[in-house]
């Protein structure tokens, strides 16, 4: 009975869903602006430039430039875009108003309102923008030395908990950087002798974000909304209401251990208010760190020199004797310039997402129409050989002239990091992040990374990952000869990784 009443359920979807999805594949495209912006070459029917666009994102973004000047109009599949390409276009949309090119209306239009939820929408980015920013008016050193012996907790609690597990190099490095945002943002307090494996459930729900959002925002509302949006919305409000019962339930700890952002807002908001947006504050402040570490550690092994590798192991050692504001900035040259060289070779391709709420004009008769969507690709700067030369190779000689340092500094050159009246708040506090945690894991950890590493992959929207898993295995000291043994009796195609604690 239970069977035949699912298979009616599943008949009675489809029967709904499907014309709608064929009428949808079928139909003409139907804008709801024109535009004299060119379009990119290469667009296929009904796909537009998905195909091109996901095969190589960023020479596709670098080719169309080339071909039609440096904004253009695609087609994602249905979902169409104009991007801004150059210096002097990103430049124009990168400082409009908001109240002229909206980020709030464009990460609302994608399904944000629903997936993350109002208050992260409409108050959450501009609340921890002024918490981050305000971190560095009291004493920076401090907030160094916690962070790394935060970071240096994390990594020992999860390395330990895997102990002779199969897990992923990447996915170790997001969780011990969750592990720290949560630390120094909310409190220790907040993951202590908790029964739930909330790090667990809120990565699965991260990416699942991410999923849903890349499927959404190519279907029609109509569609999109029962089948994927609400459903996730459920989940997001389950997971506020775990985060709202541990809050009360360790109410008594928040004034002893509560991290900076929470003490910031805890007398101001309500407790289900605080709950949605600790959602948007982790969702926001670990993951593309994570990125950039994991990516910082496997191209300085996969790309760079031996002497550079020596000279990042020795500034890593250095600064985890001196875990100083200075330190970080001024006397780690080498592992300083590893984490910015990564983060411009990862950039992502498509971000900073803006709607028109009324027409724009960009200068030489070209105007983005009201309604129209509005993206700045940041890799077409990493990549583009104006500023860099050679610009797909890591250069990590400080000395080198084909890498100014002044070109970091230059938002239009290095543009990771946004700009305009939208640039992250989190810059530097995402550096430290990324220069601490790779100095971990040089100094205290041995690993082991397998003789062929996944290429970069662009697919998703955050700093490019990696195009398949990077396997490991943790051990301890102690063990560390008899998993060599162990693992010379099996094998895994060269696909191992072994990460282990360093000798004292």
């Amino acid at each position: 009975m239970e069977q035949s009443s699912s298979t009616w359920i599943v008949t009675a979807v489809a029967i709904l869903i499907v014309p709608v999805l064929v009428f949808t594949l079928n139909r003409k495209p139907k804008r709801k602006y024109k535009s004299n912006i060119p379009w990119a070459p290469g667009a296929l029917p009904l796909i537009g430039h998905a195909l091109s666009y996901r095969h190589d994102p960023a020479k596709f973004l670098l080719d169309s430039s080339k071909q039609v000047g440096e904004v253009f109009q695609i087609n994602l599949a249905g979902k169409h875009m104009i991007i801004a390409c150059g210096p002097h276009i990103q430049r124009i949309v990168a400082t409009a108003p908001e109240s002229i090119l909206s980020a709030r209306q464009a990460v609302a239009d994608i399904g944000f309102e629903q997936t993350l939820g109002y208050l992260n929408v409409h108050i959450g980015t501009d609340l921890h923008k002024g918490i981050v920013k305000g971190l560095w008016h009291s004493n920076a050193s401090e907030h160094v030395a916690a962070l790394t012996q935060s970071i240096q907790s994390a990594m020992q609690d999860e390395v330990e908990s895997s102990l002779g597990k199969k897990t992923e190099f990447m996915k170790l490095v997001r969780r011990v950087l969750l592990r720290t945002t949560i630390d120094q943002f909310i409190g220790s307090f907040f993951l202590k002798d908790w029964k739930i494996d909330f790090i667990t459930k809120f990565m699965k729900f991260q990416d699942d974000l991410e999923d849903v959002t890349a499927k959404a925002v190519v279907m029609p509302r109509v569609v999109a909304l029962p089948l994927f949006l609400w459903p996730l919305a459920r989940r997001r409000v389950a997971l506020q209401q775990k985060i709202s019962k541990r809050l009360q339930e360790t109410s008594s700890l928040h004034h002893e251990s509560s991290g900076f952002w929470l003490s910031d807002v805890k007398d101001k908001h309500h407790l289900d208010e605080i709950a949605e947006l600790i959602v948007g504050l982790l969702f926001a402040a670990h993951k593309n760190p994570a990125i950039g570490t994991a990516q910082s550690y496997l191209m300085l092994f996969e790309r760079a020199s031996k002497e550079h590798q020596s000279l990042c192991m020795e500034e890593s050692k250095h600064l985890l004797q001196n875990q100083t504001y200075e330190q970080v900035q001024e006397r780690c040259p080498t592992l300083r310039r590893l984490c910015f060289e990564t983060l411009r070779l990862t950039a992502h391709s498509i971000g900073a997402v803006r709607t028109a709420r009324q027409p724009f004009s960009l200068g030489d008769h070209f105007v983005i129409p009201k309604g129209a969507t509005v993206a700045l690709t940041h890799i077409s700067s990493s990549l583009n050989d104006e500023f860099w030369k050679d610009p797909h190779s890591l250069i990590l000689d400080t000395s080198s002239e084909d890498r100014n340092q002044d070109l970091y500094s230059n938002d239009y050159a290095f543009s990771v990091f946004s700009h305009g009246v939208h640039k992250c708040p989190g810059q530097k506090l995402a550096l430290i992040l990324l220069q601490c945690t790779v100095a971990i894991l040089l100094h205290d950890y041995d690993i082991e990374l397998p003789e062929t590493i996944p290429p970069l992959d662009f697919e998703r929207a955050t700093l490019a990952q990696r195009g398949g898993p990077i396997p490991s295995f943790q051990q301890d000291g102690a063990l560390k000869n008899e998993w060599k043994k162990w693992l010379g009796r099996h094998s895994f195609h060269g696909r191992i990784n072994v990460l282990a604690r360093r000798a004292a």
